[in-house]
């Protein structure tokens, strides 16, 4: 929305500038010479400008557009590893864990232990 705003007057300003400009005059570039009006000089400008950026831009895209294809990859293959790790660990047989005693086991002390501390 905001290029809109951005590029629809730019646009305006160079129709308007392009159609009050239609007189040819003598265009030249080191040594070659041509006859052009300023109007389309400059909506030939603004044309390249535009399919210059463009391209610019999807250069960019390319480059984003591999590097996201190459990060999708990437995690589908990490995927499969981590799918293969949890089944090697499904696969495994459990850790035997002790039953708990129904009754707690407590030390006894023995009786020279107790003797010790009543005759204190």
């Amino acid at each position: 929305m905001i290029r809109l705003i951005i590029v629809v007057p730019f646009l305006l300003a160079l129709v308007v500038f392009s159609a009050s400009n239609q007189d040819p005059q003598d265009m030249w570039m080191l040594t070659y010479s041509w006859k052009c009006s300023l109007g389309v000089l400059a909506l030939s400008v603004g044309a390249l400008s535009f399919l210059l950026g463009a391209f610019c831009l999807w250069v960019v895209e390319f480059r984003q557009g591999r590097r996201a294809r190459k990060a999708e990859q990437q995690v589908r293959d990490l995927d499969a590893q981590l799918a293969q790790v949890r089944a090697m660990l499904a696969n495994r047989a459990p850790p035997v864990v002790p039953a708990p005693d129904a009754q707690p086991v407590t030390p006894q002390p023995s009786p020279a232990e107790s003797e010790e501390h009543t005759n204190v």
